[in-house]
């Protein structure tokens, strides 16, 4: 966007009439705005109740094509003051000028020459153009009406009175904001909710580390990387419509976008500008610039506008599901009532095997990949916090199952891991992480229909320590069999020992043999290629069979006779495993040994 709005010799497309169901008289397009005019804003304050508020056009932002154009207005009246000026929810409120709808109210926005409350109205013709109605006539704002010589700076948050008073010829303009709500979510998991990766790291020993070109779940980004902002009072319990009806979908009434629905809850709120058989339009900007996007429409029950120092916000509760936003674009969000989008059945099964208690957390999330790890691993943190009560130590036993009407087969898996610190942080980052590569996949969309995880969780620190392993010769030829004694003890207990063999090659080449003991799954050596996939099965048959922390391998490597001198080029050739259920083996152990070969190697 221009820091200075000009007079533009730039068209503004107008909707046709003959596009639309509703008569062109039911609307007033940008070039027929006159700085002057007088109107009403709806929107809803507390209740259900839409109040109006006063509009005087103050002139219109004009840049290059129709996404960047503003119409500036002074807003007043009771509602205004309630609320303590344009409250986060309003985006959307729908604005008249003598009975006729000219956009959406989008933005707030200081400028030193005005003393009211201003903003920014996103005009009607890209509203309506998220509707699919085509474009074929055009025109341009009225020349009186453009503010020339005005430089617009539109910005993330609102500017200290210092800032507005040097630019008096500057309007800083900034959202009202999307604001989401959250039930269900406590203590930790609404950081992560918002900041995801930096709240909790993943950890070094889930999946994301071992898979081939790494988890995109490394690094998860919470939702206010996407510029959006958790209101700090809920709104009470999820789901829970109130008088809230498909009937209350009107213009400057309330709409939700469900993000989760049930035991725990996410979604967002905002205000309807324009409904038209069966179709809606809100917001007057983005939710998170999704474009086709299939998110779930709910009514919403606004309980009450509250004032707060840098931006009151409407606290309101997301009700039932009554249809899909599908377009997410820039002058407005879109959807129908009636379609239903497509959501995945999340179960959560906790146990605390030391008090003996569990928890089930069921929730309906949205089925979007950029989305879906971070919610997950919200909803994983949340059910197993408030089922132990605690956070602190122990050993938890897991099993993952996910289903998808894209998938060849269901995906499952059992995992156990164990922690000194914070034995939470594992099943809700596998699963993230799982669910991220399955998301990204290269070969199709698994369309993930359900994920469900069973976790037994105790405070016992349930491990083996991997201390010594002894082969039976210091040196061995092709063919030859090894001998191994695998030394483990168990955490503050008993002393384990374990024999077994591996068999070289005849046909091996190599200086020597490397023979390691170790505890779940490893990373590729220097001389191994990544697994080639031909297709989904191979992705999901590789997360079900990478060793879980209950197993130890005992392996045999050598290096690969052609690799480049002094390179790392060993390669696993033979292994033996074994598995101890409900116990993490870690640490490793590695002998070496010559190999002679006939070359006299």
């Amino acid at each position: 966007m221009r820091l200075c709005a000009t007079i533009s010799l730039l068209t503004v497309v107008l909707v046709s009439l003959g596009s639309l169901a509703a008569p062109r008289s039911d609307f007033l397009f940008l070039d027929e705005v006159r700085v002057g005019m007088t109107g009403i804003g709806n929107t809803v304050v507390s209740g259900d109740a839409i109040s109006e508020f006063a509009v005087d056009v103050v002139g219109i932002i004009d840049e290059p094509g129709t996404l960047s154009d503003f119409i500036v207005v002074r807003v007043s009246g009771e509602a205004i003051g309630r609320s303590g000026g344009i409250a986060q929810g309003m985006s959307g409120s729908p604005i008249y000028v003598g009975g006729k709808l000219i956009g959406a109210l989008s933005r707030a926005a200081s400028w030193s020459k005005e003393l009211t409350p201003i903003g920014l109205v996103t005009p009607i013709e890209p509203m309506l153009d998220v509707l699919g109605w085509a474009q074929t006539a055009s025109a341009r704002p009225d020349d009186g009406a453009v503010l020339s010589g005005v430089a617009l700076v539109d910005r993330p948050f609102a500017p200290s009175a210092a800032e507005v008073a040097a630019a008096p010829n500057t309007i800083f303009a900034y959202p009202v904001s999307t604001p989401l709500i959250a039930t269900g979510l406590s203590g930790r998991s609404r950081a992560i909710l918002m900041d995801g990766a930096n709240a909790v790291a993943r950890p070094a020993e889930t999946l994301g580390s071992f898979l081939p070109r790494g988890s995109l779940g490394e690094g998860l980004s919470g939702l206010s990387a996407l510029s959006l902002d958790l209101l700090p009072l809920s709104g009470g319990a999820s789901a829970s419509s109130g008088s809230a009806s498909a009937a209350t979908l009107v213009p400057g009434g309330s709409l939700g976008i469900a993000l989760v629905s049930g035991d725990v809850a996410v979604g967002a709120l905002g205000t309807v500008t324009y409904v038209e058989q069966g179709a809606v339009i809100g917001f007057g900007h983005p939710f998170i610039s999704n474009g086709a996007s299939d998110f779930p429409l709910t009514t919403v029950s606004i309980l009450e506008t509250m004032k707060a120092y840098d931006a009151s916000f409407k606290l309101g509760t997301l009700g039932e599901m009554i249809g899909v936003i599908n377009q997410d674009r820039t002058a407005a969000i879109g959807g129908r009532v009636g379609d239903r989008a497509a959501t995945i059945d999340l179960r959560l099964d906790i146990e605390d095997l030391d008090r003996g208690t569990s928890r089930t957390v069921r929730a309906d999330v949205v089925r979007e990949p950029r989305l879906v790890p971070n919610l997950l691993l919200t909803a994983g943190f949340e059910a197993i916090d408030t089922t132990l009560d605690r956070v602190g130590p122990g050993t938890v036993e897991v099993t993952y199952q996910i289903t998808g009407s894209g998938m060849p087969f269901s995906l499952e898996r059992k995992d156990v891991f164990l922690s000194t610190t914070d034995v939470a942080v594992y099943p809700p980052w596998q699963l993230a992480d799982i669910v991220a590569y399955l998301e990204y996949n290269e070969f199709a969309d698994p369309k993930i229909t359900s994920v469900s995880a069973s976790m037994r969780i105790t405070s016992e620190i349930r491990a083996i320590r991997i201390e010594n392993l002894v082969l039976d010769s210091f040196v061995y030829s092709p063919g030859d069999t090894v001998k191994f004694t695998l030394v483990m003890q168990t955490y503050q207990g008993e002393q384990i020992v374990r024999s077994g063999q591996l068999t070289i090659p005849d046909t091996l080449l190599a200086d020597e043999i490397v023979v390691r003991a170790y505890g779940g799954p490893r990373m590729l050596e220097g001389g191994e290629s990544p697994q080639v996939f031909e297709g989904l099965a191979d992705v999901i048959d590789l997360i079900e069979t990478f060793e879980s922390y209950e197993t130890v391998t005992v392996e045999l490597f050598a290096n690969d006779w052609y690799a480049s001198a002094g390179g790392d080029s060993l390669y696993g050739v033979a292994k033996a495993s074994h598995e101890y259920p409900g116990y993490v083996v870690y640490d490793e152990w590695e002998v070496r040994a010559p190999l002679l070969t006939g070359s006299g190697g």
